[in-house]
Formats: structure tokens, C-alpha cells, sequence
């Protein structure tokens, strides 16, 4: 070897040795993962443990969303565990060959994602997504369970869960983890069945990477029904272990529902939001690209791990995020309730804590909304006014608008009033005002309406304060996320008109944040929750209210907006009563378009429509003037009778009795040369006594009760001796009972009429339950699916002025009319074109 070849092997070997001792003696980071699991995609995003700072670029993947009906929506479980993975994958991808470790990572979701597991954790289903709609009819029984079940006075010492709904008064969202599991059980009983697990989005990705299956407390507090800290009671060992498991649970209200099961199908673990789940399994750790030992740390909600991030986990402090509507969240000294506010929510976001929440429904898309009107087109690909050229006009108007108020209501009111019937409006229009002054007085209503928000929180979180300081106590600075943010206008006017001292921090992101600062307690970097926010949450500016303008808003929303409120609602509930219904038939006409209905030949994807059948339902008419009574639907064009015979069985009363073959066959006499139509209902014990009578009685169809029959060949025995006799069979369902159990009747093609009952099977003036739309809509699809198997779709109960327009957007062929028709003060006449 020449010396000039030594030479350089030795000076390959040096630089080798420091190449190697640079290498090591390099600083590596530690570093969290933040995963923010949203509606349309899933976002990951590597920070800084100790300080939180970003670290590469943020990551996101969408998924998509279906909406197989109206007012539906799901999404595919697996898919958002592949869509995580990329995430991650790409998220950890930027970082550009920085030296690092990651420690833990954390992930939030929508909330409300509800997931039904086989045994070995596959999805039984597509989720039903937080917004999706489907159970509005399962939300309102709730309430109307609990409020039957206890005097009104008494329904919180009955069922105490329901304060978190405005003090007990109601509603509860059809969002909500209880009703979804109600109406997965009722409409699709084989899934609810083979499901050994009902959980969330949430419970789902996280036992994806770690193979265990426990829910985050903040979900169980805040959606759930439960207590959030007795619900971690679960985790102790000892004592009995039916009591553990059911710690937190609302477990009379589950009775009162019959949904005692649905406690045994949550997950059985519950862990609060920053304590470890454990380490990623060998397959999540190939898939994410990660150590197995990375831990992974219980998140939450979006919007409450979002809380976190943005800093606001102490007593008294307020966050307001922005977007298309408002989210108010207060922390609270103590978990009291009050009417207009939602929780507060004991252990949420975090175990030692309790929150209160408000919201407002249209506020951002208020600004949308103006800024479209007034642009010169309608064309979405041509531009608009920009919103900064409209915050600079509106700058230029003085506070007040020159004395133009609107009210921000546009989609209903959330809180503190909650009136899904509430409607927007503009108060003292001139000629005089100007494009400038409506976009204006629309950022200031925005604005007053949080302001009436704030104030019911903290109304709410005081009144049952023992601390006497603390009833006086006010909270004078709110930390600001979202679009709102982008207007120094709108900024400011919050802080003019509520008075209070606006945040905004470096980092607006607060999910993505939130989690990271959940992950960073959870692997040790920080001892608790408040020493991260301390470390990892930085302030950048603060908006201050100014006096002198504070003054003019203090004047304009004590002496004008509170008044505009309560002014106008007469007002719009007339409307809303003119378009169809007032009060509570309102509220059945407003369920129905929250399943989003749009109209009848859209939803029926353009299936030839015909007026439908209205069918007087005798059983509401005059029974001392039978004759009288059919002889008003006859002038009326109204030939299709319903004829409802019940004999106590499916209604515990002595006065369940109602008519036999004699009064069909005097009917069927009467009016022979009428050529009436006689629906027979029969609601009875052993029907099969009653078809030989009825039909020599001169019935033309029998409808019986499928729940009258312990097996599939019972009622095809029976549909079989109906059609032998030359007459038409129809089966009728009770409100609780699926649709899908009817189809292998519908095969035989022995039925020619599926009877949907909205109410539950008794007498009269019955409150429509929206679930039987959703049956409808099912039926009408399967007909549509199955040209060969044609019937009739018959729904009964509760129909008036406000249902049947739903009913028959639903797909309804017949409509069952009894109250709306013989007991209507307008008079029959009148009330058959109100339902026409």
C-alpha cells in the first residue's frame, strides 16, 4: 500500500469519526402529533413538545361524505383510519431530515360520529355523522318520555342527566349519541343486534392504533348523558362490577327508553383526555411510519380539544370560535345549568373542570349571505365584492348603523332562546341607507347576539354560586378563533358591543394544538394540562373595547335589540303559522325539514306523482252520527274510509273498544251506491276470528298488525286466508318496529298496502312522530328498487296541515286523517283542503 493510498484511507477514517460523532451528538427534538379528525377531512401535524411550535407542514386527507337520503349523512369508518395514516405519514414527511423523536401523538374528531362494531371491532354500518338528522323523531321521544314519566317540576330529580338541556326544558339534538343508538335499533334491529359495540369516531381510529377500545370522558360528558366524573369510576378496581361498569350512566333514562343494552354495547373503559391509551400496534406503527412505543393519548371533541388549545381551562374564561355560526364555551366554577344554555357539563373538557356552552346558528354565513345579495351576480365563478371592500365601507358608518338593527336569527335561535321558528329582520329601513349599512348592521347583530349569549352563560354558571364574590363575577376577556378573526371590523365590534376584551393567540388552530398539548402531558414533556397551556400557548394581540363606543352599543342593545327580539316573535310565528301550523304542529313541520325535504318530485327522483288519498279515519268522527259524519267525507270526494277496530290488546284501556262487523256492515248497507272503499284495521287478538265476518260485512281490504304475529309463516297464513276470500290484505307497523321486517312479506306479493303508523296504535290527536317519514322514504324505495312488487304506502296518525305535506314528500300514497278532519274548528270542508 502507497503512502499517498494510507493516507487517504486515514483521512476517510477521520471523516467517518466526526461524521458519525456530529451525527450523534446532534440535538434531536422532541416531538407530539396532533391529529384534528374533521367533517370533510382529517388534518395531522407535528409540533414542538415543549413549546408548540410547528414543526414541517400541517397534513390533511379527505374522505368522503354520502347522503344515501335526505338530511342523511355517513361516512366509512376504515377510511378515516386510512386517511389518519396518511396524515401522518405526510405530516411527519415534511419535517426535511430533522433529527427527532416522537414521543406521543393525539388525535380529536367530530363529535357524535356514531359507529356500531361487530365483535372483533369491524363497522356493522357506514357512521351515522354527527350531522346527520335521521333520529330527530328518537330525540323528540326522549323528552317526551322523560316529561311523561315525571311531573315538569320534577323531571330533573327524575332523570338529572337532562339538565345539561337547557335546565331540563329541552330539545336534545337528534346529533346525539342516544337517539342515533335508538334509531339504529329501531329501524335497523339486525345491526343493533350483531352490534357488540355502539361508539364514536373518536373511540374507533384510536382502537385502530392501540387495540383498545375506551372512550374519552369529554364525549361522554358533553354528548353522552353522562356524569364525566363518575363515568372514570368504571376504571377502579374493586367493588361490584355491573355497578362500576354503569358509574356516570344514565341509567334510568335507558329503562324509561328500553335501551338498557345500549350500556352494555359502550365501550367498557373510559379515560380522560390526556391520560395514555398505550403504545401503537405493530400494525399502526408500519402504517403511520412510527416507533410501536409511540404513545397514544386520549383526545376529544374537536371543538372542546380546541378549548384547550386556545387556552381556556381555568374558571370564568370564555372562547368564542367563529365560522358560518358561533360556538360560546365558558368554563364554570361549578356544573349549574339554567334554561337557554347547554351543560354545564360535569368533568369537560378536562376531569376537574365543567363547561357551559351556547351557540348561534347563522353568523358568518350572515356576512356570506349580505355579500352575495348585493354583488352583481349570482354566478359563483365571477367574483364578488370582497369582504374587505365591504369592511371598509361599514367602517365608515357610524355605531348603530344610522339607526338600522337587524336581528341575526336567520336559521332559528340556539341560545339563549331557543325558537327553531325565530327569523331574521331589519328595524328602521330608509331610503337613505346603503349596501354599506345593511352588511353592518349585520356584523353588529352578530354581535349583540353573542353579547346575549355571554351574558346567559354567565348568568347560568353564577346563580348557584356559593360564593358570594362569585355571583358578581363577570368574565372580561374572551380568547377569539375562527373566520372572524380575519375582519378587523367585525374584531373590534365584538369587542365594542359586548364589552369585553377580545385574544387573539399566535396559534388560532386550536384542535390541532389542543392535541398536541394532550399528547405532550400524556408522554411526560409537561406534569399537567395547565403547565402545557402555560408553555405552548402563546398570546399575540388584544382587542380592547373602546369606551365611547361602548357606551352607544350599551344603549342600542339594552334599549333596542333586547326589545326587538320578543317584538318580532308574534310576529314570525304568525308567519310560520300561515305558511302551516302554529306552535307545536310547528315543530312537527320544522322536524321535517330538518330531514331535508325539498319537494316531491326531487325526492322521488322523478317517479310519476298523483295526488294522494285522503282516508277519513272514523275512529275521530262523531260515533252518535256515524251516518252524518260519512256523509260530509262523501261530499267532500272522500271514499276511502279507515275503519279501526281495536279490542284492547295493543292499548290497556277499557275504552280501547271500538267497532265491529256490525257497524262495517251498516256502513258497507247505507252507503252501498257510494262505492265506498273500507279499510279494516284490525288491532286485535288472533285477528284470523274476525276476517270471515269482516268481509261478509263488506270490507275491502284488512289491514292487521304485524307485531300481532310471532313468526314470519303466522302472517303469511293470515295475509294468505285474506286474499282466499277475494278481498286486499295490508300489514301496519308500530312506530318501533323497522320497515325492513315487512320486505319478505312484501315478496309474496299477498300485501297490496304497507300501513305506517306515526302515533303509537289508540285513539286520536296524537303527535306525529317524524320517524315515519324515515320508514316511508325507505318503503318508497324499495318499491322504486323493485317495479314488480307494487302496494301502497299508508301512513296513520297524527296527520294535519303541517305532516301530510311531509308525509307525502316522503313518499306517502294514502294519508289516515282523524282529528285534522272530524274536530277541526274551520269545519271539514275546510280542513280536507288544508291537507290537500
Amino acid at each position: 500500500m502507497t503512502p499517498r493510498i494510507t493516507l487517504i484511507l486515514i483521512q476517510q477514517l477521520l471523516l467517518l469519526h466526526f461524521a458519525v460523532g456530529s451525527s450523534s451528538s446532534r440535538p434531536t427534538t422532541d416531538v407530539v402529533i396532533g391529529i384534528d379528525g374533521g367533517t370533510e377531512s382529517i388534518r395531522a401535524c407535528c409540533f414542538n413538545a415543549h413549546d408548540g411550535r410547528i414543526l414541517g407542514e400541517a397534513c390533511a386527507k379527505p374522505y368522503k361524505t354520502s347522503h344515501p337520503h335526505p338530511g342523511w349523512a355517513e361516512q366509512n369508518p376504515e377510511e378515516w383510519y386510512e386517511c389518519l395514516a396518511g396524515a401522518v405519514r405526510g405530516a411527519l414527511g415534511s419535517l426535511d431530515g430533522r433529527e427527532y423523536t416522537v414521543k406521543a401523538l393525539c388525535c380529536d374528531t367530530t363529535c357524535c360520529s356514531v359507529v356500531a362494531l361487530s365483535k372483533d371491532c369491524t363497522p356493522l354500518r357506514p357512521s351515522l355523522l354527527w350531522m346527520d338528522a335521521r333520529s330527530a323523531g328518537q330525540a323528540k321521544r326522549i323528552m317526551d318520555v322523560a316529561q311523561s314519566s315525571a311531573a315538569a317540576s320534577d323531571i330533573l330529580n327524575s332523570f338529572p342527566e337532562l339538565r345539561v338541556n337547557s335546565h331540563g326544558e329541552g330539545p336534545i339534538s337528534a346529533e346525539w349519541l342516544l337517539p342515533k343508538s335508538m334509531w339504529i335499533k329501531e329501524m335497523e334491529p339486525q345491526v343493533w343486534k350483531d352490534a357488540a359495540v355502539i361508539c364514536e369516531y373518536q373511540d374507533y381510529v384510536n382502537w385502530r392504533l392501540t387495540g383498545k377500545m375506551v372512550a374519552s370522558s369529554c364525549n361522554a360528558a358533553v354528548r353522552w348523558h353522562h356524569d364525566g366524573w363518575e363515568v372514570l369510576d368504571a376504571n377502579k378496581d374493586g367493588g361490584d362490577e355491573e355497578q362500576r361498569q354503569h358509574a356516570g350512566r344514565p341509567m334510568k333514562l335507558f329503562r324509561a327508553l328500553d335501551m338498557t343494552d345500549l350500556a352494555e354495547k359502550l365501550p367498557k373503559q373510559t379515560l380522560a383526555m390526556g391520560d395514555v391509551i398505550g403504545g401503537l400496534t405493530d400494525e399502526a406503527a408500519e402504517d403511520l411510519g412510527l416507533p410501536v412505543e409511540t404513545l397514544v393519548v386520549q383526545g376529544g371533541p374537536d371543538a372542546f380539544v380546541g378549548m384547550i388549545g386556545l387556552g381556556t381551562i381555568h374558571p370564568h374564561q370564555l372562547c368564542l370560535i367563529t365560522g358560518s355560526s358561533h360556538l360560546h364555551c365558558l368554563i364554570t366554577p361549578s356544573a349549574t345549568s339554567a334554561p337557554g344554555t347547554w351543560g354545564s357539563y360535569r368533568g369537560a373538557p378536562l376531569p376537574h373542570t365543567h363547561f357551559a356552552e351556547g351557540g348561534q346558528s347563522s353568523t358568518g354565513s350572515l356576512a356570506r349571505w349580505v355579500r352575495d345579495l348585493i354583488s352583481s351576480t349570482d354566478d359563483e365563478d365571477k367574483d364578488k365584492i370582497s369582504y374587505q371592500e365591504l369592511d371598509e365601507e361599514a367602517e365608515r358608518i357610524s355605531p348603530g348603523s344610522d339607526g338600522l338593527v337587524a336581528l341575526e336569527t336567520w336559521q332559528g335561535s340556539r341560545t339563549p332562546h331557543t325558537d327553531p321558528l325565530a327569523r331574521g329582520a331589519f328595524v328602521g329601513l330608509t331610503l337613505s341607507h346603503t349596501r354599506a349599512h345593511l352588511f353592518r348592521s349585520i356584523l353588529e347583530s352578530v354581535c349583540y347576539g353573542t353579547r346575549s349569549c355571554f351574558d346567559a352563560l354567565e348568568a347560568a354558571a353564577n346563580q348557584h354560586s356559593s360564593n358570594a364574590d362569585d355571583t358578581l363575577h363577570k368574565s372580561n376577556e374572551v380568547v377569539i378563533a375562527g373566520g372572524a378573526t380575519r375582519s378587523p371590523l367585525w374584531l373590534q365590534l365584538h369587542a365594542d358591543i359586548s364589552g369585553r376584551t377580545f385574544l387573539l393567540n399566535e396559534n388560532t388552530d386550536g384542535p390541532l394544538l389542543g392535541c398536541a398539548i394532550l399528547a405532550s402531558v400524556g408522554a411526560g414533556i409537561h406534569g399537567s394540562v395547565e403547565e402545557a397551556v402555560d408553555n405552548m400557548v402563546r398570546r399575540e394581540r388584544r382587542i380592547e373595547p373602546r369606551e365611547d363606543v361602548k357606551k352607544v352599543y350599551d344603549r342600542l342593545y339594552n334599549d333596542v335589540y333586547l326589545k326587538v327580539r320578543p317584538g318580532v316573535k308574534d310576529v314570525v310565528h304568525a308567519i310560520a303559522g300561515i305558511r302551516g301550523g302554529d306552535s307545536e304542529d310547528n315543530s312537527q313541520r320544522v322536524e321535517c325539514s330538518k330531514w331535508g325535504m325539498k319537494c316531491t318530485k326531487e325526492l322521488r327522483g322523478g317517479e310519476s306523482y298523483s295526488p294522494p288519498i285522503i282516508s277519513p279515519s272514523i275512529l275521530a268522527a262523531d260515533w252518535s252520527d256515524i251516518k252524518g259524519e260519512i256523509t260530509k267525507c262523501i261530499e267532500a270526494k272522500l271514499n276511502h274510509i279507515h275503519v279501526d277496530v281495536f279490542d284492547g290488546v295493543f292499548l290497556d284501556s277499557p275504552y280501547a273498544l271500538t267497532f265491529g262487523p256490525q257497524m262495517v256492515e251498516a256502513i258497507h248497507k247505507r252507503f252501498a251506491s257510494e262505492q265506498l272503499t273500507l279499510d279494516i284495521h284490525l288491532c286485535v287478538d288472533r285477528p284470523e276470528r274476525y276476517v270471515k265476518a269482516m268481509v261478509e260485512s263488506g270490507a275491502n281490504r284488512i289491514i292487521f298488525q304485524w307485531e300481532a304475529f310471532e313468526s314470519f309463516a303466522e302472517a303469511v297464513d293470515f295475509a294468505t286466508l285474506v286474499t282466499s276470500l277475494g278481498i286486499s290484505c295490508g300489514v301496519s307497523i308500530n312506530p318501533k318496529t323497522p320497515p325492513d321486517v315487512v320486505i319478505p312479506l312484501l315478496e309474496t306479493g299477498l300485501v297490496d298496502l304497507v300501513d305506517v303508523l306515526a302515533v303509537e296504535a289508540g285513539f286520536g290527536g296524537q303527535s306525529f312522530n317524524p320517524v315515519a317519514l324515515q320508514k316511508i322514504s325507505m318503503l318508497r324505495q324499495w318499491r322504486k328498487d323493485n317495479p314488480s312488487r307494487d302496494f301502497s304506502i299508508l301512513v296513520d296518525g297524527g296527520i294535519n296541515a303541517n305532516t301530510s305535506s311531509c308525509a307525502v314528500e316522503a313518499g306517502a300514497d294514502i294519508l289516515v286523517a282523524g282529528t285534522a278532519l272530524f274536530r277541526n274548528p274551520l269545519g271539514f270542508a275546510d280542513a280536507v283542503k288544508e291537507l290537500l
